[in-house]
């Protein structure tokens, strides 16, 4: 029978563990490699609700992206995410930067979503790619916008739009707003990312690229049909359950 471990050695031969960036954290995060495993869930994001979902389906593990465990805990209360799973016997198993970066990963899939072409991951820090858009010849921002929409199924965005076509983009899936200033090194024409603040559009307005905000959680989605489909690729014996609890946080509200 398959366990925790043989499921993260599949994953780091794709997208190696040691790769994530410093700030990161993961791999097995709660629970140990020799649990076997016959129901897994995956999801983007660990909260009360997936637990729960992962209980309710009998799961042992839970395969996420953003990891369970990020900042140094002190304490883990019982009816926390951490302290659920426990409980539960859950282990939880969390790919994130490493998988971004990865060949066929996160943000190169991305790149696929939205029809982008020549990628080519940054040789300095490969969370971030270039890329140009289809055809030959630049794109209005206005069109570009309502490609992006569609291709992510938004409900609404931010952007800033620079006066000028479109042709040659920036990439990051989830928060890359500090990609700003490599793409005005690069003389790229916009930012496709989450998560921007504001210092970072202000150069971007002050350097003439364009913008677009998608969402942190909408450049990630994809990463439950994407991760669930390579596993069980290998693990056929194993019942992998793509979450229904990934969810945005944030709703948008227009007013006039």
């Amino acid at each position: 029978m398959a366990t925790v471990g043989d499921i993260r050695r599949l994953i780091d031969q794709t997208a190696p563990f040691d790769s994530c960036e410093s700030f990161d954290n993961v791999g097995v995060l709660i629970g140990g490699e020799d649990l076997p495993v016959t129901r897994c869930l995956v999801t983007l994001d660990v909260t009360c609700a997936t637990v729960q979902e992962a209980a309710a389906n009998g799961c042992e593990l839970i395969v996420s992206h953003h990891p369970v465990i990020f900042h140094p805990m002190k304490r883990i209360p019982f009816d926390s995410v951490q302290g659920m799973l426990v409980a539960n016997g859950i282990a939880v198993l969390s790919a994130h930067t490493n998988f971004d970066k990865a060949p066929g990963g996160l943000n190169e899939s991305l790149a696929r979503l939205l029809g982008l072409e020549e990628f080519a991951p940054l040789p300095e820090d490969r969370c971030a790619a270039t890329a140009v858009l289809p055809g030959e010849q630049p794109m209005e921002m206005e069109a570009v916008i309502g490609f992006v929409a569609k291709a992510l199924r938004l409900q609404g965005m931010r952007y800033y739009d620079a006066g000028k076509p479109v042709h040659k983009v920036v990439l990051c899936c989830g928060g890359g707003g500090s990609y700003v200033h490599e793409a005005i090194r690069l003389g790229a024409d916009l930012v496709i990312s989450g998560d921007f603040k504001h210092d970072q559009v202000i150069d971007a307005v002050n350097a003439g690229v364009s913008c677009i905000d998608a969402g942190h959680f909408e450049t990630e989605r994809h990463f439950v049909p994407l991760c669930c489909g390579m596993l069980s690729a290998k693990f056929p014996e194993i019942k992998f359950i793509m979450s229904e609890e990934v969810k945005p946080a944030f709703v948008y509200r227009i007013f006039n």
